[in-house]
């Protein structure tokens, strides 16, 4: 009787300790989403630096993340792990968490984020692991759920969190047609219900 008990003394504390994480839903990511949630990073600091076909090329890249993210948020990178494979793979695994969400929610513990070797963004990391190391980003991020899968993948891109980014993504997030600001900053999404 005192073995049940326990177990349930257990389950109960276990259902009560705290709320579950929200689920995400996510959906699978087309080869257009693919190029700009390709699980990477820029270090471009200064895009006003940039000059024509570079320049487009970011500012495009930037537009297409803001209006296709399932999260935008300003996170510090906390953890940077390398893995390796039994063939010899390498994959990066970033902790990130939120200092301020703007569209969407990071759970409160973060969230990890990886890049495989072979994958588009895999380079962008390689060799940048202590440049990235607790410093301030701009996440975006889309969940990617393949049809029938049980779980989301988070597959994103990191952008430096730099006056000339933030101010173009806060711009951006505004004219987005499902996102209003409330007056302290805070960002609501409004999604059509099936």
């Amino acid at each position: 009787m005192r073995s049940i008990g326990s177990c349930l003394l257990v389950l109960c504390l276990f259902h009560c300790g705290g709320s579950a994480p929200a689920e995400v839903v996510g959906s699978p990511l087309t080869a257009e989403d693919i190029q700009y949630f390709e699980d990477g990073i820029d270090l471009v600091e200064d895009p006003e630096s940039l000059e024509g076909e570079w320049r487009r090329q970011w500012s495009t890249e930037l537009d297409q993340r803001v209006q296709r993210a399932d999260v935008v948020a300003y996170v510090r990178v906390r953890t940077v792990r390398t893995d390796t494979d039994l063939d010899r793979r390498t994959t990066y695994r970033i902790l990130v968490e939120s200092e301020r969400d703007l569209v969407g929610e990071l759970p409160e513990e973060g969230v990890e984020l990886r890049s495989r070797e072979g994958e588009v963004g895999f380079g962008t990391i390689d060799g940048n692991e202590q440049r990235i190391l607790e410093k301030p980003f701009v996440l975006f991020l889309k969940w990617d759920r393949p049809t029938g899968a049980a779980t989301a993948t988070p597959r994103f891109h990191l952008s430096p969190h730099v006056e000339q980014v933030t101010t173009r993504t806060e711009y951006l997030l505004e004219r987005r047609r499902d996102v209003h600001t409330r007056p302290q900053g805070t960002v609501i999404v409004h999604t059509q219900s099936d």
